[in-house]
């Protein structure tokens, strides 16, 4: 059987800074501390849910 994954709907969320992530935090280490620091191997990406990205975003 597969493991089951656990995560968030997002990890740049700037009111996590202090109270999720430690003060000072910015934005381009946010997804570093979300997953070293808090664990997760698993995130929501509802990107598409709005429409649909280039290629380039791929």
């Amino acid at each position: 059987m597969g493991d089951i994954l656990i995560g968030t709907s997002g990890f740049s969320f700037d009111d996590w800074v202090g109270t999720v992530y430690p003060p000072g935090t910015k934005k381009q280490e946010m997804l570093l501390c979300y997953e070293k620091m808090l664990g997760f191997k698993a995130l929501e990406v509802n990107y598409t849910y709005y429409s649909m990205p280039s290629g380039k975003t791929m």
